[in-house]
């Protein structure tokens, strides 16, 4: 199969497995046993890791916690932000396209009298900063806002928008699950607050995360799991050792190949467009096809069944849209949000590309996507005239 899910989940990188391997067995120490060598060893390798990941994003190491993935960073960072806030009427503001982990859990808050403000996107996915300007008061008490997002990769200006809250002192929050370790991050110029990023989208292990929590903010943030302390009070609970020593190498190979990597995916996805141009496939772009991240080709096959198409094309694993909306019915939220018609919406599909994608891949796999929309509109013809 030619794995083309990359915005899904990404395999663990070979270098990451071999870095981990140790914590498993010999190195099995529980970094909060301070009494005896193993818990120290594991100790230190807890923050030779947080150390790496911190000096990515440009923070200090007491600001970043480590949790099990941006989903948990996320629900920490907006049910925290309420539950730690005095005010009497309370407002959330993000957008329309987020992730589902910050829409269901704005939606969880409701109960809590908070309000959610859901910005709207224009056609590439980009929001108005004006309008952002324009809605924020004394209300609000938290700005949401996702960097590069999962369905069409167009990455939102988190700088801007981190500027404009910080005059208004007013918390920002970024979900970086789909760019942490693929695109340049300044906590600190980019005026971010919290920020939310997992492991497993940057070819480390599954059920780990970091969330960032400006040390220098005063904004009162009440922890969700109890139970010991850990991590500065905010997230308790024994630390996944190998998971976190394979997140540090993770970020370490990413920071590395940045640049390399980023030009290469690009390169596929232009490969991947002109194929299909060539085998004259009527099809077009979701999302902005200049400002969007490398690897990710969100298409619209006119006049086809996506479904359908991902059942007739085996030899290829990609998807509809986020993992984490897979099993539901409806058209894409974001793809609506854009302003795509239901039709055109269940005709698009997500690929992503990633570290192991090779250049005989996206051939094939463009070749036989091609082939597969072609007899889908030969049998449409066939029955409908």
């Amino acid at each position: 199969m030619i794995y083309l899910d990359y915005n899904s989940t990404t395999p663990v990188d070979p270098h990451v497995l071999k870095e981990m391997q140790p914590y498993f067995g010999d190195k099995f120490g529980n970094a909060a046993s301070k009494s005896h060598l193993l818990g120290q060893e594991s100790k230190k390798a807890v923050h030779q890791a947080r150390k790496i990941i911190a000096g990515s994003i440009n923070a200090k190491t007491n600001e970043i916690v480590f949790t099990s993935g941006a989903t948990e960073s996320i629900n920490l960072g907006i049910i925290g932000t309420v539950l730690g806030s005095v005010q009497d009427r309370k407002k959330i503001i993000t957008t329309s396209i987020e992730h589902k982990a910050v829409l269901d859990t704005c939606a969880y808050v409701r109960q809590f009298g908070v309000e959610t403000l859901y910005l709207d996107v224009d056609a590439n996915g980009f929001i108005d900063l004006k309008h952002l300007e324009k809605e924020i008061d004394d209300e609000v008490i938290l700005v949401v806002l996702q960097h590069v997002n999962n369905e069409i990769g167009t990455i939102e200006p988190i700088s801007e928008a981190g500027s404009i809250c910080s005059k208004a002192n007013i918390p920002f929050m970024v979900d970086a699950a789909q760019s942490l370790g693929k695109l340049p991050i300044d906590v600190k110029k980019s005026n971010i607050t919290y920020l939310a990023g997992s492991s497993h989208k940057i070819y480390g292990p599954k059920g780990v995360g970091i969330f960032y929590k400006d040390s220098m903010s005063n904004t009162k943030l009440q922890p969700m799991i109890h139970g010991g302390g850990h991590e500065g009070g905010l997230r308790s609970g024994t630390l996944n050792v190998p998971g976190i020593v394979g997140f540090g190498k993770a970020i370490e190979l990413a920071q590395q190949n940045m640049q390399n990597e980023e030009k290469r995916l690009r390169h596929l996805a232009n490969q991947c467009v002109q194929v299909l141009k060539e085998e004259k496939i009527d099809f077009f772009v979701n999302g902005s096809e200049d400002c969007r991240v490398a690897g990710n080709l969100n298409l619209c096959f006119i006049g086809v069944d996506a479904d359908w198409i991902i059942l007739h094309t085996p030899e290829i694993a990609i998807s509809t849209g986020s993992a984490c909306t897979s099993e539901t019915i409806e058209p894409s939220h974001v793809l609506r949000s854009l302003g795509l018609a239901d039709e055109n919406s269940n005709s698009s599909v997500r690929l992503s590309f990633g570290r192991f994608t090779t250049e005989e891949e996206i051939k094939k796999a463009s070749l036989l996507l091609a082939n597969s929309v072609k007899t889908f509109l030969s049998r449409k013809e066939k029955i409908f005239g």
